[in-house]
């Protein structure tokens, strides 16, 4: 004999939770309100959640990528990838884990706000986490806001995020102090040049790698501050000014800079003069760095340059990067579209002997040191 109850299981089953759900709002229809609410309430949630998330994923994959290009041809001074988390805090917060920045962060409904606030709340976290103690705090907040400024004009970054940037961010610490202005002014023209991630920056973290763990001192913040503006005078000079100091000899930072800029000299006498500067700076008078720089047709000078000397049994380590120049660069400067920048850095060996026989008296290119009063 049939079970009676066998047909009605086989219909429900076939219509699914779905069909059923209809049939008891159709016969209990003061329970459709509440029902709905209940539906619309779960699924709420769900998309919400899905929602929170994949702003989460926009907002730090943008980022992410946008420092990926940022340091295509420079150090990677930016060390943790950044990613969000969403809370209902006042303000952002950020800590380092796991080999990453977690940023902690109000959620905004415009995707320009979050990009902009997400940006201020990583750089200070994740840009030189391991040389800050050893710097001036204001020479750091400025970098932090440049930095950013370079981050959010990049093509990836929103249209809107810029502008949203300079009114909750970098007009306010403008307005907050002169002397923060004018150290956020210095390192806008470091950047210019493309000098701030490619020397001082990149300075700054080798000094924090060579300092840390220890206690920082007043020298070193002061030593640093003095070879920002020492770095900053040399950026800022016009066109033909061969006054300003090529080097640099502080406590703590002994760097020297030789321009392949003399494109009528070069043709003329080849790379010898600048390749008997470099190996002075390195043997005798013992540059801890030197920096070889050019633009657009001296680029392959210094590229041969760096080539030449790099086998030399007194450079460490060689880093070179060719980048185009910021676009505003022509009207502030030149018109120059591209520049490179090689760094030399000196072997430390105890009882080095510094003296090269290929080094005679005469040397052309020396120019006058520049070091810090104490």
């Amino acid at each position: 004999m049939n079970n009676p109850v066998t047909p009605i299981l086989t219909f429900l089953a076939g219509i699914g939770v779905v069909g059923i759900l209809l049939i008891y709002l159709l016969f209990m229809p003061e329970k459709a309100e509440k029902v709905a609410g209940w539906v619309s309430g779960l699924l709420a949630k769900v998309f919400r959640k899905v929602d929170r998330t994949a702003v989460a994923f926009k907002v730090q994959g943008a980022i992410n990528s946008m420092r990926s290009e940022l340091l295509k041809n420079a150090p990677d001074l930016i060390e943790k990838k950044l990613r969000i988390r969403w809370s209902d805090v006042d303000e952002a917060e950020a800590r380092l884990r796991d080999g990453e920045c977690l940023v902690v962060m109000r959620r905004s409904d415009h995707h320009e706000e979050n990009m902009a606030h997400a940006v201020m709340a990583y750089l200070p976290k994740a840009l030189l986490s391991r040389a800050r103690p050893y710097l001036d705090k204001d020479r750091m907040r400025a970098a932090d806001l440049v930095v950013a400024k370079a981050l959010l004009s990049h093509d990836e970054s929103p249209i809107g995020a810029l502008p949203i940037f300079y009114e909750k961010h970098l007009d306010p610490a403008r307005a907050e102090s002169t002397e923060l202005k004018k150290k956020i002014g210095e390192l806008d023209d470091l950047d210019l040049n493309g000098w701030l991630s490619r020397v001082l920056l990149a300075e700054y973290q080798v000094l924090g790698d060579a300092l840390h763990p220890g206690e920082p001192d007043v020298y070193c913040v002061n030593d640093s501050e003095e070879f920002a503006r020492w770095l900053h005078m040399l950026a800022s000079r016009a066109p033909g000014d061969e006054s300003s100091s090529l080097s640099y000899k502080g406590r703590y930072f002994r760097i020297a800079v030789i321009f392949v800029a003399q494109k009528d000299r070069f043709e003329r006498e080849g790379l010898a003069p600048y390749r008997k500067r470099a190996k002075r700076c390195l043997y005798q008078e013992r540059f801890d760095a030197v920096y070889l720089m050019a633009r657009d047709a001296n680029i392959p000078a210094v590229e041969a340059l760096a080539d030449d000397l790099e086998k030399d049994g007194r450079v460490a380590r060689t880093s070179r990067y060719v980048y185009p120049l910021r676009q505003d660069f022509k009207k502030r400067k030149m018109n120059r579209e591209r520049a490179i920048v090689v760094c030399l850095r000196r072997r430390l060996a105890p009882g080095e002997t510094l003296d090269d026989p290929s080094l005679d008296a005469a040397e052309d290119l020396v120019n006058e040191v520049y070091e810090p009063t104490a």
